[in-house]
């Protein structure tokens, strides 16, 4: 496995694999790209970025999620690729006019504060992990509280519009493992962008540390991920495979993000097979074996 290995404890002593870094990369340029003429966004990304407390339990939800179960990454790389994908989307919808945002339109709040909503719930979203995966949800809202209360007076000096910022970025953090829950239009960003984040760089993780099941060979399968305004629906995610075996990580993770999300009448998913030079389908193994209670590559 080619990559850099992390310095900061992020997946304790594994290597992050090069293609997952190059998309680490440019989620940055997107941010930066994006939150240029939002300055209660870019600031807010400034401060999460340099919060030792937020570093610190993303690298302990891998720890958990990766290291201990054997999940794909649900630490600072993957936290920064779902907020390129939230800002992204939110980006195609202000255009668009519709749906109309509810921070705006129901709560008046600016195009500021909603880029700073996505922004925050995308990052926060999964540093509930740190305590454990089942209920993770609700362990990210605690922690996200006490980061919120400390960062935001900063930026929202007023009680009562920090409140309600605080409110959007909790509901979203709550919603966003279960989309038929997401009831707004913020909450459904950060679930759609957690579900785009399906490429094998982040599923090389588990592979590599033995978990060879369908979860994990069907996210190898997954070469790249767009998102982009669509021709027949606002938005059109395009997911290239190099394997069929990629239509799991549709169906059961993007697919049903989408599909039980107040997004769903205006995203389509578009999957292309990518062919090898024969027309076979690239071997993501050649053979696998269940012992000892997991799955194997043998």
């Amino acid at each position: 496995m080619t990559g850099n290995t992390t310095e900061n404890g992020l997946l304790y002593g594994l290597e992050m694999p090069s293609s997952y870094t190059s998309l680490e990369e440019a989620s940055n340029k997107t941010l930066e790209t994006g939150l240029a003429d939002h300055p209660k966004a870019k600031r807010m990304l400034q401060l999460l970025s340099s919060d030792e407390e937020l570093n610190t339990l993303l690298n302990l939800a891998n720890f958990i999620a990766v290291r201990k179960l054997g999940y794909n990454d649900h630490g600072p790389i993957h936290a920064k690729i779902v907020a390129a994908n939230g800002i992204t989307i939110l980006k195609i919808l202000l255009e668009s006019g519709k749906p109309e945002l509810d921070s705006i339109k129901g709560l008046g709040l600016s195009e500021d504060d909603a880029h700073l909503i996505v922004l925050t719930g995308c990052i926060l979203h999964d540093i509930g992990n740190a305590v454990h995966r089942v209920e993770h949800e609700t362990f990210s809202v605690m922690y996200g509280k006490s980061i919120l209360d400390r960062l935001l007076p900063e930026i929202y000096p007023e009680v009562a519009q920090r409140t309600a910022v605080i409110q959007q970025i909790l509901h979203a953090l709550f919603a966003h493992d279960h989309s038929e829950n997401a009831l707004t239009i913020e909450s459904a960003i950060v679930v759609i962008a957690d579900g785009c984040d399906i490429t094998k760089g982040r599923g090389r993780l588990a592979y590599d540390l033995g978990k060879h099941d369908i979860h994990s060979v069907s996210a190898l399968s997954i070469e790249s991920v767009d998102i982009s305004k669509g021709k027949d629906k606002l938005i059109q995610i395009h997911v290239k495979m190099s394997n069929t075996a990629g239509i799991y990580q549709l169906q059961e993770t993007l697919g049903k993000k989408v599909a039980e999300s107040p997004l769903k009448d205006h995203i389509e998913i578009v999957a292309e097979l990518i062919h090898s030079k024969s027309r076979q389908e690239l071997q993501v193994f050649d053979r696998i074996v269940f012992s000892d209670g997991k799955y194997r590559n043998a």
